[in-house]
């Protein structure tokens, strides 16, 4: 694949503007086709090698393995993180799901409204820039500006025509969700797999084939899904998920190479979490109800509280509700502790609002974060048994999960492979708001003030 040269070795002002103005120019050839693989550890870095499609991207491509990613390790934590470079205290999204007391399915943060004034995304700043961009299932893009859209969403009305209309009230185009449609969304009804997935893969052939979309950020979820139902290491993660992100690769490269585009192309392969496995689920609001801080009816209907845990899977954030109270945040603070102490409530470590945002520049609307033992995930129900085994009801119940502590566990990857990359190039162990910074020096565009910073071993620029 095409390469290009240093803006310096090409002869452009050292001043930092007219480099900066100069660097654009010169990559604005280039394109960007950026596939986050949810949940793709370091560790399947070699069964992906035996693979097709996978194995041509890894051939001659820069690794950067063992990622430090942001906590929670959520989905929608980290992809907010992937396209800005800022850390969850600038973002803010803090968890998969909204705060709503004792609720066990809550809203999703969907909008970058979310964001501090001041971050910028790089699908943003690419298409402000001159590029023609695609965000394909990409999460946290709702309310943002691109091109082709398809923003991950779901109905909570099973039907085909309430999955269009939900896209729609999203942000996508209904002239682009009609190229696709009728031939990869006609079985959709859901957030089931593998129809989503097909959907997913249908738009972003459209828009490389109808569009030849020069930035393109993708997000496929069967990896992540088929971990939560049978296990870290499943045979079915391999046999049956890698199986399908393979052949969907296949044919967006086949795509490109029609097109014409596949040598100015950049592909990068990219993750956000690992998972572990899960033995154990806890409701730790029971605990707060016995306490007398929860009060609920028989169906678990919240009628006051003054503190409770909102899940974040393998962690979870605890509200109070008057946060400016001293005394009752004393008073949750040592009964946090005394929890921990006891094992009964499954929680490992209790983390001040201060101590979460100095150590994992995690800030919200919370007062305490605890991080779960190894082998537990978290319930937000008020009722029931406090300790049941999981039964894969949903992500946070299942077998394997996430949202633990970026240090622990299989963390994930990220394959750089293309025009600017520094071929065979090998960096274990960056932080993951080190990503974005990357990929726009590739680009030639500036993020601001991001928290992270190119990782210049990969890159030939």
């Amino acid at each position: 694949m095409r390469q290009k040269k240093s803006a310096a070795a090409d002869g452009c002002p050292q001043t930092q503007e007219a480099e900066k103005e100069c660097l654009l120019i010169m990559t604005k050839g280039r394109r960007l086709y950026v596939l986050s693989v949810d949940s793709m550890m370091t560790e399947d870095l070699a069964f992906m090698r035996t693979l097709p499609a996978f194995g041509r991207v890894l051939q001659n491509a820069a690794v950067v393995s063992n990622i430090i990613s942001v906590y929670p390790t959520l989905t929608y934590t980290i992809h907010a993180t992937m396209m800005t470079g800022v850390y969850p205290d600038r973002h803010h999204i803090v968890n998969n799901e909204t705060f709503l007391p004792g609720q066990e399915k809550t809203p999703w943060y969907r909008s970058r409204n979310h964001f501090d004034p001041d971050v910028r995304s790089i699908l943003e700043e690419a298409k402000r820039a001159g590029y023609t961009t695609a965000a394909i299932c990409w999460p946290v893009t709702a309310d943002m500006d691109v091109d082709w859209h398809l923003p991950e969403t779901w109905s909570r009305q099973e039907g085909n025509q309430a999955m269009y209309q939900e896209f729609v009230r999203c942000g996508a185009q209904p002239s682009f969700l009609d190229e696709f449609w009728p031939e990869y969304g006609r079985s959709l009804t859901g957030l089931g797999e593998p129809y989503f997935s097909l959907v997913t893969h249908g738009a972003a052939l459209a828009a490389i084939r109808r569009h030849k979309a020069e930035v393109i950020f993708e997000h496929l979820s069967m990896v992540d899904h088929t971990r939560h139902s049978y296990g870290v290491y499943g045979k079915q993660v391999y046999r049956n998920a890698y199986l399908e992100a393979e052949m969907m690769l296949s044919e967006t490269l086949g795509a490109l190479e029609a097109a014409g585009v596949l040598e100015d192309t950049t592909i990068v392969i990219t993750s956000d979490h690992g998972q572990t496995p899960v033995r154990k689920l806890v409701a730790p609001n029971l605990f707060l109800a016995r306490d007398g801080f929860i009060s609920a009816s028989p169906d678990g209907q919240i009628s006051s509280w003054r503190a409770v845990f909102h899940s974040a899977a393998h962690s979870a954030q605890v509200y109070l509700s008057d946060p400016g109270d001293e005394a009752l945040k004393k008073e949750v603070y040592g009964l946090l502790c005394s929890y921990r102490d006891s094992g009964e409530a499954g929680i490992a470590q209790v983390f001040t609002k201060e101590e979460a945002r100095e150590r994992y520049h995690l800030e919200g609307d919370f007062s305490f974060v605890v991080e779960g033992e190894a082998d537990c995930s978290f319930a937000n129900r008020v009722v029931g048994a406090a300790v049941v085994q999981a039964d894969n009801s949903d992500y946070k119940y299942s077998v394997a999960t996430h949202g633990h502590l970026p240090e622990t566990g299989p963390k994930p990857a990220m394959v750089l492979s293309g025009p600017g990359i520094r071929a065979g190039a090998r960096v274990d162990g960056v932080s993951i708001v080190d990503e974005a910074p990357t990929l726009a020096a590739l680009l030639g565009i500036s993020l601001g003030e991001p928290d992270g910073k190119p990782i210049r071993e990969v890159l030939d620029i």
